[in-house]
């Protein structure tokens, strides 16, 4: 059995053994002194085909990545499993192709990389989905019990043409307003991510923002 296999299946282990509420309340991952290991050294570990490496990975950034998902997409629990085992793969191949060259802390490049495995899983079209969870969103921006039954179903109107605007727009630039705009990641992370220049992620940024606001504009004269 190859590192690569044989590191997914321990975590695909963990991630049936523990339950879904105990994922998402887990302690976020501690600082490297705190744990006594280091990022790389978990890293080499994972090359050497280390089993402590594995678990060390999952406890690291076991929390952003159920974090990320959840943020993006609304799925029954079974499909959202299938999502954090589709991204710690991702993640895992990365770093045993040595893809992954510090410029930014694991934790960071494990959410980037839910944070592609959340856009794909919407651009698939496989499940039943929505990209943004209009109740989550609704609950950041302001309190239900103040907020009418005829609100509520706007919002989620303008998040699901939100969602069908960015199905068609330039892939590269789509993904870059998402990563920055709703997740909140850097332009120099996104840049390592996407493989690109700080600049080039810039330039992405200002026409996925400029096309998604000309479609906004536009389904608003049509009435849709």
């Amino acid at each position: 059995m190859g590192r690569f296999t044989h590191h997914v299946v321990m975590i695909s282990r963990r991630i049936k053994a523990e339950p879904a509420h105990l994922r998402a309340l887990a302690p976020s991952e501690l600082p490297a002194d705190e744990r006594g290991v280091s990022d790389e050294e978990v890293i080499t570990g994972l090359l050497a085909g280390e089993d402590w490496a594995a678990e060390a990975l999952y406890d690291r950034v076991h929390r952003v990545v159920d974090r990320t998902l959840r943020r993006l997409l609304r799925t029954s629990e079974a499909d959202h499993e299938d999502l954090v085992q589709s991204a710690f793969e991702r993640i895992i191949r990365t770093l045993i192709e040595r893809r992954f060259r510090g410029a930014c802390s694991l934790a960071t490049w494990a959410a980037a990389i839910a944070s592609r495995v959340g856009i794909d899983a919407f651009r698939s079209g496989v499940r039943t989905r929505r990209l943004f969870d209009a109740d989550w969103r609704l609950e950041e921006r302001a309190p239900n019990q103040g907020q009418s039954l005829e609100r509520q179903l706007e919002a989620r109107s303008e998040m699901d043409h939100l969602q069908s605007i960015l199905a068609v727009m330039h892939p590269e630039q789509a993904e870059t307003v998402v990563l920055h705009d709703l997740l909140g990641h850097e332009l120099s992370e996104i840049a390592v991510l996407m493989g690109v220049s700080v600049s080039a992620a810039q330039s992405r940024l200002v026409r996925g923002r400029k096309d998604l606001l000309r479609r906004v504009e536009l389904r608003g004269r049509n009435g849709r």
